[in-house]
């Protein structure tokens, strides 16, 4: 019976969670983070090659594991366009053109849309300002490099594990691949959830709502990312209807996908902040 009430409490706060979803346009503020996410990947890619590839990385270890990250995040990545986002990267001379304080600049318009949806999510009134709101984007793409070093130290650290000999007698290469593929990027969307659910909205958000939110943001996204795959693969006809477009197609609509349950797991945070259920 309490196990029962659990349940129906959680449904209730999901059903809640859709309906003002809905009211805050959350397809349409999705739309505006899609837009200036992908306009932000590559400068936000070159940052993070510029800082860690220089100082603690060489530049083809950042490489090889940003396109390893993006093919495991993106479902069904064309390779073909993993390899023009690679080249464009590795001939990166323009960051000596336009400096580094441009791609500061323009890699923190992901997080200036994403405070801005998020306002209207916590029905924010009065903002930060300028000058503070950006000094928050600025931190949260300080952020997105260190999550990019600890996932490459974690991942180093499970693949070096692999190769000790005593894994192949207690064969732990399955166990290597679940973690890999499924258990480094739910943690790691799940502390980047915490932290933009925390820190962006101009509004303090207590830890536990936080804490909630953000850990079903993680699961939903690995689900969804999942089935997307499996619909992608089995059922999708993109290239019935974009043709040679038909992988652009499928990596923004994912972003747009991924965008709106970023949102969703807002609209939950500030139910459970607010006690509305």
């Amino acid at each position: 019976m309490v196990q029962w009430k659990k349940i129906k409490r959680k449904l209730l706060v999901l059903s809640k969670a859709l309906r003002k979803f809905d009211d805050d346009h959350g397809f349409f503020l999705s739309s505006g983070i899609t837009f200036n996410f992908l306009i932000c990947l590559i400068p936000l890619i070159l940052l993070l090659l510029s800082l860690t590839g220089t100082y603690l990385f060489s530049s083809r270890e950042v490489l090889n594991h940003i396109s390893y990250h993006l093919q495991n995040v993106v479902p069904s990545l064309d390779p073909e366009i993993m390899e023009d986002i690679m080249r464009i990267i590795r001939h990166r001379k323009i960051v000596g053109v336009l400096g580094i304080g441009g791609l500061i600049w323009t890699s923190t318009w992901v997080f200036s849309s994403l405070r801005t949806a998020l306002n209207i999510v916590f029905q924010v009134e009065k903002g930060r300002g300028i000058f503070r709101g950006k000094a928050i984007d600025l931190l949260m793409v300080l952020l997105a490099g260190i999550f990019l070093l600890m996932s490459m130290a974690l991942s180093s650290a499970v693949t070096f594990i692999q190769s000790y000999p005593f894994n192949q007698l207690l064969d732990m290469e399955p166990v290597t691949r679940f973690i890999l593929k499924y258990l480094i990027p739910l943690f790691f969307t799940f502390c980047m959830s915490l932290l933009i659910y925390k820190i962006i909205p101009s509004k303090k958000v207590n830890l536990k709502p936080a804490l909630q939110a953000a850990f079903f943001t993680g699961l939903l996204w690995e689900v969804a990312r999942h089935l997307f795959e499996w619909y992608v693969l089995h059922l999708g006809r993109f290239s019935m209807i974009y043709g040679s477009l038909s992988t652009l197609a499928i990596f923004f609509l994912w972003a747009y996908l991924s965008s709106a349950i970023l949102i969703l797991g807002g609209e939950i945070a500030y139910l459970l902040e607010k006690g509305k259920f």
